[in-house]
C-alpha cells in the first residue's frame, strides 16, 4: 500500500512539474509566414519552393536590390564553404567561376559540375541559376557602387517584404534608438509581431536601445498559439 501511494505521489508531482514547464510564461504574438519563410529556418536541400524558377528569380532580384556584396561579399573568398550541413572545400568565388565555365562548356568533364547542371536541368531552373551566378560574379568584379548595382534589379520581380526584413537584419548604418524604433514599427506593419517582441526583449543587438519596451509591447497583436518568428531569440 505504501509503495502504491509513493508511486501515485511521484506521478502527481511529475505531472505538476510538466504542467509548470509547459505553462505559458508570456503572451504570444501574431507572426506572418510569407511563402519564403521556410528558407529562414528550413532545410534548403529539401526545399521544393526555392527550386521553382520564378521563386529563385524573386529571391535573386531582391538580393540584387539589397546588394549581394552586403550579404555575401565578405564570404566569397572563404574556404571551406559551409552552408547548413553542406561542406565544400572551395571558395564561393572559385566555385561560381567553375560552374559558369561548366555551363558554357558542355564538353568539360568534371563530374561535380556536370552533375550539378544535370540536376538543375531536371528541375527546370538551370537558365535562372546560370543568370544568378553571372550576376553575383558581376557584382563581385564590378566597380559600380552598391546603389548603382541595386538600380539594375528588376523592380517588378523583387519582394518588398523580404527586402525590408533584410534591411532590418543587415542595417547599412549604425543602430540608433531612432533606427531601432523604425525596425520595430516596420515589423509591426508587416505583421511580424512575434519578431517585433523579440527585438524589444530577446535580441542581443537591440539590448542597449533606450526605448520604453513595455509601452511598445502594448502595440503588438496577441494570439493564442505560438508561431515561430523570423527574428528569433538570440540571447540564450
Amino acid at each position: 500500500m505504501k509503495t502504491t501511494i509513493y508511486i501515485l505521489i511521484v506521478s502527481l508531482l511529475t505531472l505538476f512539474s510538466c504542467s509548470q514547464n509547459n505553462k505559458k510564461t508570456r503572451d504570444y504574438y501574431v507572426e506572418s509566414h510569407p511563402t519564403f519563410f521556410d528558407l529562414r529556418h528550413g532545410d534548403w536541400t529539401t526545399n521544393d519552393w526555392i527550386r521553382k524558377p520564378e521563386n529563385l528569380q524573386m529571391i535573386h532580384e531582391t538580393f540584387k536590390k539589397f546588394g549581394y556584396m552586403e550579404l555575401i561579399g565578405s564570404q566569397l573568398n572563404d574556404k571551406p564553404l559551409i552552408l547548413q550541413e553542406i561542406y565544400i572545400n572551395n571558395t564561393p568565388n572559385n566555385l561560381i567561376d567553375s560552374l559558369i565555365i561548366a555551363f558554357e562548356d558542355k564538353e568539360l568533364e568534371v563530374k561535380y559540375y556536370r552533375e550539378f547542371w544535370m540536376r538543375r536541368q531536371k528541375e527546370g531552373n538551370d537558365l535562372v541559376v546560370y543568370d544568378i551566378l553571372k550576376d553575383i560574379k558581376y557584382s563581385y568584379h564590378s566597380n559600380l557602387s552598391s546603389q548603382e548595382l541595386s538600380m539594375e534589379s528588376d523592380g517588378e520581380l523583387f519582394n518588398d517584404t523580404l527586402l525590408q526584413l533584410l534591411e532590418i537584419e543587415y542595417p547599412k548604418q549604425r543602430l540608433t534608438n531612432e533606427l531601432a524604433t523604425e525596425h520595430f514599427e516596420r515589423l509591426r506593419e508587416l505583421n511580424f509581431h512575434e519578431s517585433a517582441y523579440n527585438l524589444l526583449f530577446e535580441r542581443l543587438e537591440y539590448s542597449e536601445v533606450d526605448w520604453n519596451r513595455e509601452q511598445l509591447k502594448e502595440k503588438l497583436k496577441t494570439t493564442e498559439n505560438y508561431s515561430r518568428p523570423w527574428f528569433e531569440d538570440n540571447e540564450k
